[in-house]
């Protein structure tokens, strides 16, 4: 056996054979290679081809180990005749011979000496930009400084003398050494080359995360892979082939395979791409796919059917609609939607949206959205930054600590903005009612206003409340207004807005504004004091077509509740005169009960009413009878009305002058002996001197019928 070779002659070794093993070039057969590349990357071209399993590749991967296999051991026997031949010579000479030699070759691997090609072709180049073609200049830095790093270790080793104590540990830890840096060695490698030495045999076999890595890793054939992964469901791979896809219908193809496969990322721009066909079954079936994407979580196609729902919900007033709205608003909120909560907040400050009005729920929306995240472009757009959102805290923590101290403005502000809200939620307009009323009952006209006009017509957010507006107008007018004094003098005289006819009411409000309008020298008032005062004149004028004063509500439903005949009559002439069309047919109600009763005056009117009042109530039959029941109730004016239709023949009544003559006595002995308590006035002339020349006139026309004829 020989002789050990001791540890300066190893280190020399060492040292020589990997300066040359990265500095002899050398021409490949196979995949082109510089003498610096590590015998690995030879390897992994062979078992790359093995892995397929077939004698092709295995005869293959033979021929590309062959090469790196004989390049080694060219390499090996190089640095050990050059290791023999310096052990020759003397020191220190050995060692800066051995320094020139290794120095020497690495620095020609920086000048363009390697020849790679083949079939006649050619080309120069240098370490740098052979590695620059295999490897990432983060990988070629790190290697470099590795190896450099190494042969001035093996070099310092070989300065050592072999007693001394480094030499000792180094043989010591040198094995253990090796074994970690082989093992390291082969782990990098494999990692650097595991698209070749893993990914693209595996890709063969058909494995579809093998065929993702190979796309990612392999620049040759990437989009083959990608879609070879895509076709197995890869959405990574589809997402790259839609993103890498120019022409329409492929862009839609893998659009929807991605979609198909449940990724709600894809199918949301699978709907944003079909819209933009605008044929019916493209935006059908983008509905579909917007639809899908919201139930797998995607926060924009969720706002996308809060914004379509909101329309619809607009025009039809669904509650059913509004139910499935919220419920995507709120999963959009969970899913960190910086516009949803947004919206929420909204909702929940103006009670809208089937809401309630809670300013704390909305505190803490705006809350998140101030802590959180960057602002979206929509948010940037409008300047809703950190800032805005600290400002809107502010704002609300004032609104809330307003309503406890029931500030009027903040008070009668939120009860506006509760009132205008959009679809309130429970409970919304009954609050904005309750603020607003308390701000009126504190004395704010425009507030008290506001709620006359809102209860009377249900208009502004308010239900309509006759009752309470009636309330709130009479409050008015009792604290002043002459405005609401003006306007329930009017209603009491029409009967409008719920209020009942009360002419008296009417009177004492129509006097208190005589009294405040005197007051002043102003024109205007004068003349409105005018307007006041005829108004006046005309209740008077209706008082005296009832025969007595107009009644009050209250009194007038005593009178109604009697039921001797005096009283059915004078209701009725106090609903004839003063509630007019209104309130007629309960009066000739009232006026057929007071003559059934024996009442002449209530046989009179209807008589009158019945001759010539309105279309649907002349009944000429039920006019005579009426006027006969009069008479036989000893009414003046009937029974003079009833001679002259005898004396005429009126009413369908024959030309009766005997009856005619008999009905004039008659009527003037009861009204001279006031038989009747008619109280006539022997002077006046429509009573007397007026009959008297009747009663002649139809005396002359029965005795002129009487005379024979000449």
């Amino acid at each position: 056996m020989g002789k050990k070779p001791g540890f300066q002659e190893r280190c020399a070794r060492w040292l020589l054979l990997l300066t040359i093993v990265h500095t002899v070039p050398v021409v490949w057969i196979t995949p082109v290679a510089g003498g610096t590349a590590p015998t690995i990357t030879l390897l992994a071209f062979g078992l790359a081809s093995l892995f397929t399993f077939t004698r092709d590749g295995s005869a293959l991967g033979l021929i590309a180990l062959a090469p790196a296999l004989s390049y080694c051991g060219i390499a090996w026997v190089l640095s050990w005749v050059l290791g023999k031949g310096l052990v020759r010579l003397p020191q220190p000479a050995r060692a800066s011979v051995l320094a020139i030699v290794v120095i020497a070759l690495l620095l020609v691997v920086y000048f363009p000496v390697y020849v790679a090609g083949g079939h006649n072709s050619s080309r120069n180049v240098d370490l740098i930009d052979l590695f620059d073609n295999t490897l990432s200049v983060s990988v070629l830095v790190s290697y470099w400084i590795a190896l450099h790093g190494l042969l001035a270790l093996l070099y310092a080793g070989y300065l050592l003398r072999e007693s001394h104590p480094a030499v000792a540990f180094v043989e010591r830890w040198r094995n253990p050494v090796l074994i970690a840096a082989a093992m390291v060695l082969t782990g990098t490698g494999l990692y650097g080359y595991h698209p070749q030495l893993v990914c693209k045999p595996l890709a063969e076999l058909g494995s579809a995360s093998a065929q993702l890595c190979a796309a990612k890793k392999l620049d040759r054939d990437q989009r083959y892979w990608y879609e070879r992964a895509a076709e197995q469901g890869e959405l990574e791979a589809i997402a790259w082939l839609i993103k890498h896809t120019r022409d329409r219908e492929g862009q839609l193809r893998w659009l929807r395979m991605g979609a198909e496969r449940g990724d709600p990322l894809i199918q949301f721009a699978l709907y944003q791409r079909l819209l933009r066909l605008r044929s019916p079954d493209a935006i059908a079936e983008a509905e579909r796919w917007l639809r899908q994407a919201a139930k797998g979580g995607h926060a924009p196609a969720q706002m996308v059917l809060v914004a379509q729902l909101s329309k619809e919900i607009y025009r039809t007033q669904s509650r059913d609609r509004l139910a499935e709205r919220n419920a995507w608003l709120e999963r959009a909120a969970e899913r960190g939607s910086r516009m949803a909560k947004l919206r929420l907040a909204q909702h929940h400050i103006d009670g809208s949206m089937g809401y309630p009005a809670e300013l704390d729920r909305a505190r803490a929306y705006i809350r998140e959205l101030a802590d959180g995240a960057e602002p979206t472009s929509y948010e940037r757009a409008r300047n809703l930054d950190a800032a805005y959102y600290r400002r809107r805290l502010e704002e609300l923590s004032a609104w809330s600590e307003g309503l406890e101290n029931r500030d009027p403005a903040v008070t009668k502000a939120m009860a506006e903005r509760y009132l205008r809200s959009q679809i309130p939620g429970a409970g919304v307009p009954e609050l904005g009612r309750k603020l607003l009323e308390e701000v009126a009952a504190g004395g704010d006209k425009d507030a008290r206003d506001e709620l006359i006009v809102g209860l009377r017509t249900g208009s502004g957010g308010l239900n309509k409340d006759t009752g309470a507006a009636m309330t709130w107008l009479i409050s008015a007018a009792e604290s002043g207004d002459t405005k609401a004094m003006e306007r329930l003098a009017g209603n009491y005289m029409s009967g409008r807005e719920g209020f009942a006819v009360d002419y008296p009411e009417a009177r004492r409000w129509i006097e208190a504004l005589i009294r405040s309008a005197e007051s002043s020298d102003d024109l205007k008032a004068q003349a409105r004091v005018r307007n006041l005062k005829n108004q006046l004149a005309y209740i008077d004028r209706l008082g005296k077509h009832a025969g007595e004063p107009l009644l009050g509500e209250s009194d007038l439903n005593q009178l109604g509740q009697r039921s001797d005949a005096e009283s059915h009559y004078r209701y009725a002439q106090q609903l004839l005169a003063g509630h007019g069309s209104k309130r007629r047919a309960e009066a000739v109600e009232r006026l057929e009960e007071a003559a059934r009763l024996g009442h002449g005056g209530a046989a009179w009117r209807l008589f009158h009413i019945y001759d010539r009042g309105f279309a649907d109530e002349i009944d000429k039959a039920a006019a005579l009878r009426m006027l006969q029941l009069a008479v036989a109730n000893h009414h003046f004016d009937a029974s003079r009305e009833l001679a002259m239709s005898y004396e005429y023949g009126k009413r369908g009544l024959p030309v009766d002058l005997p009856r005619a003559i008999a009905l004039y006595e008659e009527t003037l002995a009861a009204g001279r002996d006031n038989r009747y308590e008619w109280n006539l006035d022997p002077d006046n002339y429509n009573h007397y001197r007026w009959l008297e020349s009747r009663l002649r006139q139809a005396r002359m026309k029965l005795s002129a019928a009487s005379r024979p004829p000449a």
